[in-house]
């Protein structure tokens, strides 16, 4: 009936589950090509920082020139907004670049240099329409002699600004350069220039810039020119009115996952960077048919140590509301699905986000432990079949064969042989093993080699807060421990007239019956005289024990000294050896015997002598002599 209540409790707790923490995972990746010696190196790095720093001195051995391209997803919002090179004595240099945008950049990097690596760094950047009319504003014009200016691209209503051209034309020795956040130079050239009816030698230098905000440093007369460039995407250019001189231009973006079809199109060459290796522009006219096909991204689903997860409580859904099961891997749209949700047992607890899919396959390592890497092992270390149940606010959910749970201590349950067990709370890991305790009934055979003489011996047994005394009788004792846990401790303590004897820890292993031998400290009393007799009457004293006369004693646990009383005299004697050899200053009864005796002998011995000095003297003058008999 117990076990019948138990299990509609676990059915109920599952159907009602509780909601359990919320977790968010963001997966952005950039796309690395390296060309070099007719080879190419790809690669997709997971971005966890704002600094990437790709080395690059591996691909220089054979010298020459590496083509270096990194690349984002065009709907990612994240962006590259500086490119650098790192020699090896950490320093920084600027190049020109061949194509830069936030979601793209392409260096030729010269093996001459130091090269360690290239440097990227990353930061916030909206996404791009994958289809877009680009328009080119009026140029603007400045003229900077010393000193530095800010300046703001006007934004045009209904248009949506994308980048400016800024060539700086310095008439040398003049020098000038432009800040390098999201800005990048494409380009050194020297010219003679005609100002007004003056021609001059200058330095022109192209720069691509997508930020709308400016800033320019020159050092002698620079002539500043900027185009800007805007766009719209082409889903609202339906009430777009467009000047004749605007020139607009169709803008595809493009992906790894995109393929574009189009009719009655031109493609264009404008001279204008690309914002990803796939963009392409046509030239805009209304009879431009285009079609375009996404192919699936298919998502990897792995663990945290690399392997695939196959969770049967565990469900991926969309934001439309499709659930696919969690699987090795699974095939997503990657326009239209961005956002997934790991559901456990129901319950939505990971939050996947795609920023940045710039490839046809991802990987996703997931923070989820599958029962598999969890091992159930007792005190021993042995292996166990055991059920693991987690009470997670105050429900119980099976941790069954073939599912995951996510990373953390939870409150843990353990059905063995019939027995619901708290093992109460425990971290999971990637790796964790349970220790889960075993009840049995376990005997310890108790044996005593050596009495204790003169005291009242009884065994005293704790184990889980209880404590029950045994009477000893004889050398050996059986004690029986019902429901013991194997691994836990039972303590046995020999008691002496209600002194303590001896103490032992046990612990309960597999193993029954166990088995305990007990060996008190016992020490050899010997109290004697002054002559060397034994005192039979002497006392001796430790703690609330007393023995009397000579002979072999059990004494307490943790004692270092007694006391031996003979009359009214007290001996404070040191009894942590074995043998205790105490002079009493005294004469026993034997003693006083042995005066007596020895009295006695001396007296008869001077009676003789002054007898056979008398007889002597008598015998010269009448030679008589007396007999003694």
């Amino acid at each position: 009936m117990i076990r019948q209540v138990l299990w509609i409790a676990i059915i109920a707790a599952f159907l009602v589950l509780p909601i359990l923490s919320y977790a968010q995972v963001t997966i952005n990746y950039i796309g690395i090509n390296i060309y070099y010696d007719n080879h190419t190196y790809t690669k997709i790095i997971n971005i966890t920082s704002n600094q990437l720093i790709i080395p690059m001195y591996q691909y220089c051995s054979q010298g020459g020139n590496v083509l270096f391209n990194a690349y984002l997803d065009p709907l990612s919002n994240l962006g590259i907004v500086s490119a650098s090179l790192v020699l090896y004595n950490g320093s920084s240099l600027n190049v020109p670049v061949i194509n830069y945008s936030p979601k793209y950049v392409s260096m030729e990097v010269n093996c001459s240099l130091p090269v360690y690596g290239v440097y990227l760094g990353i930061g916030s950047y909206g996404p791009y329409p994958l289809e877009a009319l680009v328009i080119p504003g009026s140029s603007i014009t400045y003229t900077l002699t010393q000193g530095s200016m800010n300046i703001s691209i006007p934004s045009i209503p209904g248009l949506n600004y994308l980048f400016s051209i800024i060539k700086l034309v310095s008439i040398l020795p003049a020098e000038a350069n432009v800040g390098n956040y999201l800005t990048a130079e494409l380009g050194t050239e020297y010219s003679n220039v005609n100002i007004g009816s003056i021609s001059t030698y200058a330095e022109i230098t192209t720069y691509i810039t997508y930020s709308s905000n400016i800033d320019i440093t020159a050092n002698g007369t620079t002539y500043i020119v900027i185009t800007p460039y805007y766009y719209a995407p082409i889903t609202n250019t339906q009430n777009l009115v467009l000047a004749v001189s605007s020139n607009p231009m169709i803008m595809l973006t493009g992906a790894p996952w995109i393929k574009y079809h189009y009719s009655n199109c031109t493609l264009a060459n404008p001279g204008i960077p690309g914002i990803t290796p796939w963009t392409s522009y046509l030239i805009y006219t209304p009879y431009c048919m285009i079609n375009m096909s996404v192919n699936p991204v298919t998502v990897n689903i792995i663990s945290t140590s690399m392997q695939e997860l196959r969770c049967n409580n565990i469900f991926i859904t969309t934001g439309s509301g499709s659930i696919m099961s969690l699987t090795s891997n699974l095939t997503i749209n990657p326009i239209l699905t961005r956002a997934l949700y790991v559901s456990i047992n129901g319950i939505k607890t990971i939050g996947i986000y795609l920023n940045s899919i710039p490839t046809s396959e991802i990987t996703v390592s997931l923070p989820l432990i599958p029962r598999s890497d969890v091992s159930i092992i007792d005190e021993a270390g042995n292996s166990l079949d055991a059920l693991i149940y987690l009470n997670i606010n105050g429900t119980l959910i099976p941790f069954t064969n073939d599912s995951c749970i996510y990373p953390g201590t939870y409150d843990i349950y353990a059905l063995m042989n019939g027995e619901l067990m708290n093992l109460g709370p425990n971290p999971i890991y990637q790796g964790s093993s349970l220790k889960v305790p075993i009840f049995s009934n376990y005997v310890l055979n108790i044996s005593i080699p050596n009495e204790c003489p003169d005291l009242n011996l009884e065994l005293l047994i704790k184990y889980d807060g209880d404590q029950y005394a045994i009477p000893l009788n004889g050398n050996n004792q059986w004690v029986s421990i019902p429901n013991a846990i194997i691994g836990s401790q039972v303590q046995v303590e020999l008691l002496g007239n209600g002194s303590l004897l001896y103490q032992r820890e046990v612990t309960i292993n597999g193993s029954s019956p166990g088995s305990l031998v007990i060996n008190p400290h016992m020490i050899n009393f010997m109290p004697v005289d002054l002559l060397n007799n034994e005192l039979p009457n002497a006392v001796l004293n430790v703690g609330s024990l007393y023995y009397v006369g000579p002979g072999k004693y059990c004494v307490p646990i943790n004692s270092s000294i007694g006391m031996v009383i003979y009359g009214s005299d007290v001996y404070v004697v040191n009894i942590t050896g074995d043998n205790i050899y105490v002079r009493v200053w005294t004469f026993g009864a034997l003693g006083i015997k042995s005066l007596l005796i020895i009295f006695g002998l001396l007296t008869l011995l001077i009676i003789i002598a002054s007898i056979i000095k008398g007889l002597s003297n008598r015998g010269s003058s009448s030679g008589d002599y007396i007999i003694i008999k």
